[in-house]
């Protein structure tokens, strides 16, 4: 199947979106130019292997199928022992519960496809049975004794579908000489388990004459599903006695070569961008200022057209994951994949889509220039500090073996990866047209109003906790444990609830590392304590060290808009003051109006490095007197005025 990268796959998006929105041919010349751009980052994440084709025609639970297969198999790829960590239990729970589920929707897929071809239900029965003993030929055996007693189990438990498939065959076509022929093989395989014969051979033929007997336009289409779904079981299987000690390297390593061979064999791919979301996500506006830029600044449209693609991809899958707060345990374990995977995307849009040095290629003399180099470098920073918050808290959940702590986990993190992604989505957009940001992403949270909810939150829990530590004082004084240990306990809760909440996430990792650290250590003690008083007087401590970490957080983000305000204030005193030096050609004035910009813009260096940096190479070139001298004060006046757009902003 052709990648969205490749020529043929491009042209047939854009003519479904010609039939369905009716576009222009200079719509059509754009999608096709963004395509084009962001082919390098769009290949599937998964393809099949080239000499394979999968058919054309694909049901809803076949789509579902191949997208969670797929998934799991892009994670089978990037995973290695080295990150197994301390969660290496329940990665052994993430890969048995994955392979159910895949083992669930291969069933659901293939019941669809019986009920849309109105096959009788011989054929069902021919369909499992086949892909069961094929499944069976994959299992390992210790010795051949054993294979022989596995397989003499596996076929006196299948007496039954033999019978009715024979008495159905004996009604069709090919008739009764088909049932002669299988009855036959059945007592060549029967000699073969008592040692007299080939018992692999024989089973080989046995399957070849049942394939024999499935009617043709049917076959093609079902048996690989129900391969898989055996394929499947039989990994399940292959995984549950070597995870009493946790996951199993080798196990994996079956699981993974496995899979693929399957994923090989239906010939299924799974691409990155996927089209219907892709023309949802070309809104007019949007259309018409990628056509501007793309007219104006070629360069320009490369940046924001590869950045645009692989957001719009990221997104997708994001928005396709279900909440697993209202799930079952199962699919809570199962979706862990599909996050890791997105931890391996965001680090390749950070490391491609969003690459720094791309903005070296950028005209300097565009006035959106300076502006989208520092987007570049700040998306960079956003990116990486979002896939190191999805692995630590991924790390965390896991760790704990706690199922509802694991879906509050995803949730967050779910919501907060979108509301991210539509933060550089606009900003970007913002860049060319604050109107078309305003328009097309208008309940984007800042990172100003994302800092004023957990600011709030951890408010409330500072309104909360500190009565409650008064009290609790009280009762140590008194050594009334009891009591001491309720108000604990319910102290504690308060404490759970600001870790689950969707604030949690957004504190950078030192500070959420620790105060996971504190409301852990706290728990633990109040868990099973040997000692109760020594254990409650050391969780008053706990309690006591918390309350100042929270205090000292509280004033530090409290901290922030008198700081914000204070750079504004100096952003454009120095801007200010490059206008004035504009204007002064030479003399005392010039040497004067020098020394007061340094002295004002060294004071933003303290919060914004690139700012001091700017300045150093304008105060080398004004020195020397070289002719760069304007053009780096150009770039200084460029930044200061992002930075001032960019604290603006913040302030609200």
């Amino acid at each position: 199947m052709s990648s969205p990268g490749t020529q043929p796959q491009r042209l047939l998006l854009a003519r479904q979106l010609i039939r369905d929105k009716g576009l222009s041919r200079s719509d059509l010349t754009l999608l096709e130019d963004i395509l084009r751009e962001g082919a390098r980052d769009l290949e599937p994440l998964v393809e099949a292997a080239p000499q394979r084709a999968a058919s054309s025609e694909e049901s809803p639970a076949q789509a579902a199928l191949r997208r969670s297969l797929g998934y799991f198999l892009a994670f089978l790829h990037t995973f290695s022992p080295r990150r197994l960590g301390e969660a290496r239990n329940a990665m052994g729970l993430v890969m048995l519960h994955s392979l159910g589920r895949l083992g669930d929707q291969a069933e659901a897929a293939h019941r669809e496809l019986m009920v849309e071809q109105l096959q009788p239900e011989w054929v069902t029965q021919l369909l499992d049975l086949l892909a069961s003993l094929r499944a069976m030929s994959l299992a390992p055996s210790e010795d051949d004794g054993n294979l022989r007693q596995m397989w003499s189990s596996f076929l006196a438990g299948h007496r039954d579908a033999f019978r009715d498939i024979l008495a159905a065959l004996q009604k069709v076509e090919p008739g009764p000489a088909a049932v002669s022929r299988l009855n036959t093989q059945m007592k060549a395989v029967n000699r073969a388990i008592q040692g007299q014969g080939r018992l692999e051979e024989s089973l080989s033929r046995l399957a070849e004459q049942l394939e024999a007997c499935i009617p043709a336009e049917i076959h093609a289409r079902v048996e690989p599903l129900l391969l898989l779904e055996h394929v499947v079981s039989n990994l399940r299987l292959s995984l549950v006695r070597p995870l009493d000690r946790g996951i199993h390297w080798p196990a994996v390593e079956q699981v993974r070569g496995s899979l693929r061979w399957l994923w090989d064999h239906l010939g299924w791919s799974l691409p990155r961008m996927d089209a219907e979301l892709f023309r949802d996500s070309m809104p007019p506006e949007l259309r018409r200022l990628l056509q501007q830029i793309r007219r104006s600044d070629r360069p320009a449209f490369s940046v924001v057209a590869r950045a645009l693609a692989s957001h719009i991809s990221l997104l997708g899958l994001l928005e396709s994951l279900e909440s697993a707060t209202s799930a079952g345990l199962r699919e809570r374990y199962a979706a862990v994949p599909t996050f890791l995977v997105l931890e391996s995307e965001l680090g390749r849009l950070a490391e491609r889509s969003y690459e720094p040095a791309r903005g070296e290629l950028l005209d300097p003399s565009r006035p959106e220039t300076h502006r989208l180099r520092a987007f570049l470098r700040q998306a960079v920073l956003s990116l990486q500090q979002d896939q190191g918050t999805l692995r630590s808290l991924l790390q965390q959940a896991l760790t704990g073996q706690d199922a509802d702590q694991l879906a509050q986990t995803l949730d967050n993190l779910r919501g907060l990866l979108i509301n991210h992604q539509k933060q550089l989505m606009g900003e970007l957009v913002g860049i060319f047209s604050p109107d078309v940001q305003h328009r097309l992403f208008p309940e984007s949270p800042s990172m100003m109003e994302e800092g004023e909810r957990l600011r709030l939150r951890i408010q409330r829990l500072w309104e909360q906790v500190p009565p409650l530590h008064g009290q609790l004082q009280l009762h140590l004084e008194l050594q009334d444990w009891p009591r001491l240990a309720l108000g604990l306990s319910h102290t504690y809760r308060h404490l759970l609830a600001f870790r689950r909440s969707p604030e949690f996430p957004l504190m950078r990792r030192p500070d959420r590392e620790e105060a996971e650290r504190l409301i852990q250590e706290l728990g633990a003690l109040l868990e099973s304590p040997r000692d109760v008083p020594q254990a409650l007087r050391d969780g008053m401590d706990l309690l006591g060290e918390l309350l100042r970490f929270l205090e000292l957080f509280l004033l530090r983000i409290n901290a922030r808009v008198p700081l914000i305000r204070q750079d504004l204030d100096v952003a454009q005193e120095a801007l200010d003051l490059i206008t004035e030096l504009r204007e002064s050609p030479s003399g005392t004035d010039r040497t004067r109006l020098s020394h007061k910009l340094i002295q004002t813009s060294k004071r933003l260096g303290v919060r914004d490095s690139q700012c001091l940096a700017l300045l150093k190479r304008w105060v080398r070139a004004e020195r020397s007197q070289r002719e760069a001298s304007p053009l780096a004060l150009d770039q200084l006046a460029a930044h200061l005025r992002q930075l001032a757009l960019r604290l603006e902003a913040a302030l609200g």
